[in-house]
């Protein structure tokens, strides 16, 4: 798990990035989430595939994830950048809220 490739090689340098993250669309938080099922209190690290637009260039994204209440409020954190933000997820855990940038309607 958490192999990527190019053109049927192997990209080293993302080895161990679960879940791709993609700066135009919320549902990529949505994905780790979702697989962590964190409870309120707890965080977990994890390694993302961030794919920087416009150039389309991947790379590998330490982030973290904290569940902040009830499954519902969660502040992300990018470990490589310093950014965080708090979400808010609906019960399916599909992003409702993403402060300055993206509310469902």
């Amino acid at each position: 798990m958490g192999n990527w490739s190019k053109d049927g090689a192997p990209i080293p340098e993302l080895t161990g990035a679960l879940d791709p993250d993609l700066t135009v669309t919320p549902f990529t938080n949505t994905l780790p989430i979702r697989r962590l099922r964190l409870k309120p209190g707890e965080s977990a690290e994890i390694a993302a595939a961030f794919i920087e637009l416009p150039e389309l260039r991947i790379v590998k994204s330490p982030q973290r994830y904290t569940c902040l209440d009830e499954d519902r409020r969660y502040l992300y954190e990018s470990l490589r950048s310093g950014f965080r933000r708090e979400i808010e997820v609906d019960r399916e855990g599909l992003v409702v809220t993403y402060p300055d940038f993206w509310q469902r309607i």
